[in-house]
């Protein structure tokens, strides 16, 4: 299933686009203007911090996804799922399908019930998803009914 990651070397081209624009906001002349005859400096040193506070938004947000994730990975409780029913629900993501399952999960505290779950499927490993397969699962103490594939 999909794990958050953060490609590096995009990221750093990014941040290397901010601090450009701040640059050049300390060598554009003072009296260049831009269309509007607002500061020509201004708006680059503007643009460039709103543009590294995005970069820094950006990392912050997968970092914290990521870092929920392994918490889950490490506290949830450990079940199995077998895979009742699957099918697109016709939204896609980056190219990937979301698909909507119905599920058998057991767990050691719940015992065995059924759950509808969502969640966008690599097309690469979509055939491992079929109905029948079995695969390990972590459940949410508080909720059953929120799980995540392993």
């Amino acid at each position: 299933m999909a794990v958050w990651g953060i490609n590096w070397g995009v990221f750093w081209i990014f941040v290397l686009l901010g601090v450009a624009m701040i640059t050049a906001g300390f060598l554009v002349s003072p009296e260049a203007r831009t269309d509007d005859g607002h500061p020509l400096k201004t708006f680059l040193w503007t643009l460039g911090g709103l543009w590294l506070a995005i970069d820094l938004g950006i990392l912050l947000f997968i970092r914290g996804m990521a870092a929920g994730r392994a918490k889950a990975l490490e506290t949830w409780e450990r079940g199995t799922a077998t895979v009742l029913s699957a099918s697109e629900t016709g939204t896609y993501v980056n190219n990937m399908p979301k698909v909507k399952f119905t599920l058998e999960v057991s767990t050691g505290t719940h015992g065995v019930y059924r759950v509808k779950h969502r969640e966008v499927v690599s097309l690469m490993n979509a055939a491992a998803y079929a109905p029948g397969s079995v695969h390990e699962v972590r459940v949410k103490p508080g909720n059953p009914r929120k799980i995540m594939f392993v």
